[in-house]
Parts: structure tokens; sequence; C-alpha cells
């Protein structure tokens, strides 16, 4: 079983069109074309889907970059 990070990267990797390469620990919507307000939401279903979690609204407004997005992961899957 992959780890998160791993798993992570493939999942923004699949919704957003690009290389897992692409994909590192400061990537943001800056640096990738398709992360739009439909991508996060695309994001935010693959990732809820794939990990069995749940983001709250508020959360998802914190999602602002690979790593807080894995943090936000590690947190939930912790709890």
């Amino acid at each position: 079983m992959p780890n998160i990070e791993d798993k992570l990267k493939e999942i923004m990797a699949l919704v957003f069109d690009v290389p897992t390469t692409d994909i590192n620990e400061d990537t943001s919507p800056d640096d990738l074309d398709n992360w739009d307000s439909i991508g996060t939401i695309n994001l935010i279903t693959a990732l809820e889907d794939a990990f069995d979690i749940e983001f709250e609204d508020e959360e998802i407004l914190e999602l602002l970059n690979f790593q807080l997005i894995k943090i936000n992961i590690e947190e939930k899957l912790e709890a």
C-alpha cells in the first residue's frame, strides 16, 4: 500500500492531468494550470473517496498546497 504522500501525488497527477514528477511538497494552484475552482472540487472529491475521509468547508479553504493537504489528511487519518 502506498504511503500518504505517494498516494496524494498519484491522485493530484490524475486529477490535474500532469505527471507525478510535477507534484512536490510546494505544488500549489499557481504551479498547475488545471488547479482552478473546478479542479479543487475534483481534487477534494477524489481525496475523500481515496482516503475515506470528509473535509469540512472551512478545511477546504486551508488546502492551499501539497504540504497542507498532506498534513490535513494525516490528521484526519490519525483521529
